[in-house]
């Protein structure tokens, strides 16, 4: 699916491909099962088939300008990287890629709470990101995979891909305890705002294109 492999940054990874989707989708459900933004979008109560749909609908619609990597064909990490001057999805692809499955399945009000979400994340985001820079959409290690090392390689493949094509990379987390994480990896945090939604905050992070 990633269109290119700059220099081979990515050889060490697995490669996404059509049929890998649904994998790739199952991972970031299960990944993402504790974050606070999801468990809000599900009214409290985490729902691991919503949250995969969702996340297959969001790989579909980005994957052909996207690096989309994982430790093995298991996928037990999963990145999606999505490189600058990539193109918003329009209504049509949008339907196209199982909109309406996801409309009927997590329902209006999910589907309300994500539009909100969005709105506020994309606000912050135009404060810190430009047009040359790229977003970290999504990076996650299935729970009972995590601390064994899966992420390492995909994070160390993205920075060395990042520091040789001069590209920022913009992300946001709604979990306190990854600033820590990601400012390990040069991202510095820029802002952190309370949201109106869950009683959460977002954190915008930044790491700037130093092209060597």
């Amino acid at each position: 699916m990633m269109r290119v492999d700059p220099a081979g940054f990515f050889e060490g990874c697995y490669i996404m491909q059509q049929e890998d989707i649904e994998r790739f989708a199952s991972t970031l459900s299960d990944g993402f099962r504790e974050y606070g933004m999801f468990r809000f979008i599900c009214n409290g109560s985490y729902s691991y088939s919503k949250m995969k749909l969702f996340w297959a609908v969001q790989i579909a619609l980005c994957s052909k300008d996207a690096i989309c990597i994982a430790d093995s064909k298991n996928a037990n990490s999963v990145m999606i990287y999505i490189r600058p001057g990539s193109k918003e999805p329009g209504i049509v692809e949008y339907f196209k890629t199982g909109g309406i499955k996801m409309l009927l399945t997590i329902g209006l009000g999910g589907i309300i709470k994500l539009l909100r979400f969005d709105t506020k994340i994309q606000e912050v985001a135009k404060r810190y990101k430009s047009e040359k820079d790229g977003y970290l959409l999504a990076f996650a290690t299935r729970l009972d995979k995590q601390g064994q090392g899966y992420g390492k390689p995909l994070m160390d493949a993205l920075l060395q891909y990042l520091d040789n094509s001069g590209e920022g990379c913009y992300l946001e987390t709604f979990k306190e305890e990854n600033v820590e994480l990601y400012s390990h990896f040069s991202f510095e945090l820029m802002e952190q705002i309370p949201v109106n939604m869950g009683g959460l905050t977002l954190y915008a992070m930044y790491r700037s294109g130093n092209k060597i």
